[in-house]
């Protein structure tokens, strides 16, 4: 069980930090860029958790609730600190 807890957060930790870099990338650019991409990786996100949980059945592994939780989670870490746009000035 502590192997899929793990797994889950190694593979949380990759993908919010490529969401977090994409959207760095792009904070800059035109507002439909931006929303492009941070809808890309909402799906991005969303469609490799779900593969991964169907993975996991076929593997009639039983520890998909761990790897899924963790997963979530350390990709929820990245979402905390905003990103802004304008680096230390106030947008209000």
């Amino acid at each position: 069980m502590l192997n899929y807890i793990l797994l889950g957060i190694i593979v949380g930790v990759f993908n919010g930090l490529l969401s977090r870099i994409s959207l760095k990338f792009v904070i800059n650019k035109s507002d439909a860029i931006f929303y492009s991409v941070w809808l890309a990786g909402i799906f991005y996100r969303l469609i490799f958790l779900v593969s991964a949980v169907i993975y996991l059945k076929y593997k009639n592994s039983i520890m998909m609730v761990p790897f899924a939780s963790s997963l979530i989670f350390s990709q929820f870490i990245f979402e905390l600190k905003p990103i802004k746009k304008n680096g230390t000035q106030r947008d209000s």
